[in-house]
């Protein structure tokens, strides 16, 4: 789906308040060919231009393409199918509304310790309260890899008919509110400003 520039977004607070609630996504690289892992990433927007961390099984092989390679992280949100019938300009195209953001890094292997710490920081994000003994993270450790991203640009495309008119936004609302589809796309086209 081709992403007018109205659809696109560099805005921090926008972007960071999104990946707070969508941080599964896609860890992309390529050497050669094109090698994904479907990942939970937690995010420090602490450090300078921000990094985010994941790990991945020993036996994954595209472990052997990251140490220092460039990424794609895509992290998509929710979507939903909008009828051309909300439209009152006619005719019209049925479309989908949808929320994602790429972000764009260099990836550096972590060791055994630092995948330690971070196992214990993805544990107390997910899950306060709810640590896994010791003796068994240790354990764990030896079976994945840890790996920081240094962040060199984080954008995204939230398409949320914010090209259409008020009463043809608050249509698509209504649809969406009225229809089986995730509640979070209406959700979200109103903390955008639509109607």
């Amino acid at each position: 789906m081709y992403p007018p520039p109205y659809y696109h977004s560099n805005d921090s607070a926008q972007l960071q308040a999104f990946l707070q609630q969508h941080y599964f996504g896609l860890l992309l690289s390529t050497n050669g060919s094109l090698s994904y892992t479907p990942l939970p990433f937690l995010f420090d927007w602490q450090s300078p231009g921000g990094k985010t961390y994941c790990h991945l099984a020993c036996n994954n092989p595209q472990l052997k393409q990251l140490d220092g390679a460039e990424v794609l992280i895509v992290i998509q949100g929710p979507h939903a199918f909008v009828p051309a019938s909300c439209y009152q300009q006619q005719p019209a195209v049925s479309t989908w509304n949808y929320a994602l953001v790429e972000l764009k890094g260099t990836a550096r292997l972590l060791d055994n310790e630092q995948t330690l710490a971070l196992v214990r920081q993805q544990e107390a994000h997910s899950a306060p309260g709810m640590t896994q003994a010791a003796d068994y993270q240790q354990k764990l450790v030896q079976a994945i890899v840890g790996v920081e991203i240094n962040l060199s640009s984080v954008t995204g495309r939230f398409k949320l008919s914010q090209n259409k008119a008020a009463a043809e936004q608050q249509a698509v609302i209504t649809y969406l509110q009225q229809t089986e589809q995730p509640a979070t796309v209406w959700q979200m086209m109103q903390n955008a400003g639509a109607s």
